[in-house]
């Protein structure tokens, strides 16, 4: 009785170690995967509030016209 107490304790103590590391991980992920969609949201801002301001013209401007022949 005493040695199935003892190994009770450790299969609980080992489950809330993978718990404990499975979960630091997911918060890891998140923090990675958020960082890396702001980052990559705020470049596609960026670059619409550019052309929505800069237009587009003959020169300096990052092309000449659209796709759809609009000049």
């Amino acid at each position: 009785m005493l040695k199935k107490k003892k190994s009770l304790g450790q299969a609980t103590v080992e489950y809330v170690f993978v718990l404990a590391v499975a979960t630091a991980l997911g918060f890891e992920v998140t923090r990675r995967f958020t960082g890396f969609f702001q980052d990559q949201l705020g470049r596609v801002g960026h670059v619409l509030s550019s052309h929505l301001v800069i237009g587009v013209c003959p020169s300096e401007c990052y092309f000449r016209a659209y796709q759809n022949g609009h000049q």
